[in-house]
């Protein structure tokens, strides 16, 4: 027909291709629509195994969240029961904990192979199911806790284990000495975090561990140094002064360590090992008028001397070496270190002592006169002796137990200013060889407190008389070779008063023992009688001349100084025994005089 359009074939490849597209589409739909079934079917995915660190596997793909919770379970109990944690501690100890304290959780590891599941891509999952691709889920078969029983005997183990191993530590300690601070480093110790402990034995157990080691964690105690130390115990000088009302204020003595040495000494000390590091003290210092300080007279004595010509020069000479001598707050006063040897070679002269209980010549025999009158003067004045001992024999010049004798140059008198006032020594003898000799404390008292001293005889041994042959003793006559002593024993208390006459303190000051001496008569032992067997009548007794009533210069057999740092050896406290004599002599310082200064103190002269 004319007109008519011919109808244009479509070629086969096309429609191949549509045919093709067609399919394709098809199928991609179906797959994705297979992959948003597997994202919601509420199942785990092919290859999600639950495993522990012992090699046991529980297989959970493609179950249900409760079919691999059951799972799980099951497998759980069944290792929980027969697992067993032991705890190592301390010196090879053990303590053993059972898995049946425990219960499984095994929604941490479902959980957790849904989670995964959740974070695979899309696209993926139908691949999975349909077992195209391998991605295994290796989920941890340990979820379990500890119930609440379980968790209580769990505690109570650790709480005993805790009991053993806790260490505290020990802070660094110190003790104040004269001159020395002794310092005793402290210790570390160790404590076990019971908490954390806890945590490491539920995590084990549910992981199926077999040991786990306790170590306990250091602590450290509070740590010292050089600096710390010298920080800790320094203390400012201050100097004595007056305040708002015009009283007067004590010195304060600076004291402190060198920091370096300090630690150089604690660096090179074993743990533990107590330290001794070396003091230092500052002077205070004083005002430039010093006179306002001695206007009190603290303590005064006068003994006598003996008439004995070179006895009496010696404490002469020992008195001016004495005299004017001012003694700083913290001060020890030496006796030997201020008068010096008491040798002719020092200007003294040979006079008598005492040497092995005999009368020999010696030099310097006198100035223990001296070092007696400064004892009794320091022990009214209420200060610190550092050393001190009593004569071999009673001295008669002075009361028995406040006396002081030195042996140069070991045995040494001393005592310290501990009053916080500078001190002036007044010291000086009038009156020749049968004169006086005189020591005096000026110093500062605002609180007016006074010192007595109650002195108790313990026992006293009387003397006899000994009768030895000599043959160059004339026939009819004898001679007394040697004068006697008593013996005494005496207890000696200082008593501090205030100024309304109230007892502060009763302090032990000292034991003090004198050795008796027997009287000796040499005889010719040609003569009768009980001194030989010549005559019938008893010959005249020729008696030596007079010697001194004390020992100057024996050393005591023993020396009963006792060091500051020491208790009595009596109880100051409580009355001593045996029952004293009646009534203890007491003796009282001396009235304080007017507050004018006497010359011989503003100016001192050689006695």
């Amino acid at each position: 027909m004319e007109g008519s359009t011919p109808k244009k074939k479509i070629p086969a490849g096309l429609i191949a291709a549509i045919a093709a597209v067609t399919i394709a589409a098809a199928a991609a739909g179906g797959y994705f629509g297979l992959c948003g079934w597997v994202q919601n079917n509420g199942q785990l995915l092919p290859g999600a195994v639950a495993r522990d660190d012992k090699g046991a596997a529980v297989d959970l793909g493609r179950l249900s969240r409760e079919d691999a919770l059951a799972a799980v379970t099951q497998e759980m109990d069944q290792r929980l029961d027969s697992r067993k944690l032991t705890l190592l501690y301390g010196e090879g100890k053990k303590a053993e904990l059972s898995g049946e304290l425990m219960d499984c959780s095994p929604e941490g590891t479902v959980d957790v192979g849904f989670s995964a599941k959740k974070d695979t891509p899309f696209w993926k999952l139908g691949a999975l199911w349909l077992g195209m691709a391998q991605e295994p889920h290796d989920l941890p078969l340990s979820a379990a806790a500890f119930t609440p029983e379980g968790r209580e005997q769990a505690k109570e183990v650790i709480r005993s284990i805790a009991s053993e191993l806790d260490v505290e530590p020990v802070d660094f300690t110190y003790e104040l000495g004269d001159e020395t601070v002794v310092v005793t480093p402290g210790t570390d110790g160790q404590k076990v975090d019971t908490d954390a402990l806890l945590e490491a034995v539920e995590s084990a157990l549910a992981q199926g561990a077999e040991e786990l080691a306790v170590e306990p964690e250091a602590v450290s105690g509070a740590e010292l140094s050089g600096q710390a130390l010298s920080e800790l115990i320094h203390i400012e000088p201050v100097p004595p002064g007056v305040d708002e009302n015009g009283k007067l204020t004590p010195a304060v003595i600076g004291r402190s360590v060198n920091a370096q040495e300090a630690q150089e000494l604690l660096d090179a000390a074993e743990p533990g090992q107590p330290v001794t590091i070396p003091l230092e003290y500052t002077p205070p210092g004083t005002s430039e008028d010093e006179s306002m300080y001695y206007k009190d007279l603290l303590a005064s004595v006068t003994t006598n001397m003996d008439g004995v010509a070179n006895r009496s020069f010696n404490v002469n000479r020992a008195a001016q070496s004495c005299n004017g001598k001012v003694i700083q707050p913290g001060e020890v006063f030496s006796y030997i270190g201020t008068i010096g040897s008491p040798s002719a070679a020092n200007g003294y002269k040979t006079s008598t002592g005492y040497q092995n209980g005999e009368t020999v010549p010696m030099d310097g025999g006198g100035v223990c006169q001296v070092s007696s009158s400064l004892y009794y003067c320091a022990v009214y004045s209420n200060l610190e002796i550092v050393r001190r001992a009593c004569h071999a024999f009673s001295t008669g010049y002075i009361p028995n137990g406040l006396d002081a004798t030195i042996y140069y140059p070991s045995l040494d008198f001393k005592f310290r200013n501990n009053t916080g006032f500078p001190i002036k020594i007044v010291a000086y003898t009038e009156g020749g060889a049968w004169g006086k000799l005189t020591v005096q404390f000026y110093g500062s008292n605002p609180d007016n407190i006074r010192v007595e001293t109650q002195r108790y005889t313990l026992g006293s041994t009387g003397w006899t008389t000994v009768y030895q042959p000599d043959e160059t003793i004339p026939q009819g006559t004898t001679k007394v070779k040697t004068t006697p002593y008593t013996g005494y024993s005496v207890d000696v208390y200082r008593c501090v008063y205030d100024a309304s006459g109230n007892l502060l303190s009763r302090t032990f000051e000292n034991h003090s023992t004198y050795a008796k001496r027997d009287k000796v008569i040499l005889y010719n032992p040609l003569d009768s009688g009980p001194w030989g067997e010549g005559t019938a009548q008893p010959p005249a007794v020729t008696d030596p001349p007079a010697e001194p009533t004390q020992d100057p210069w024996s050393p005591p057999s023993q020396d009963p100084w006792v060091p500051p740092s020491q208790d009595p050896v009596v109880d100051p406290g409580t009355a001593p025994t045996p029952t004293p004599e009646p009534t203890p002599t007491q003796y009282v310082d001396l009235p304080v005089p007017d507050a004018t200064m006497p010359p011989w103190l503003e100016n001192p002269t050689e006695g």
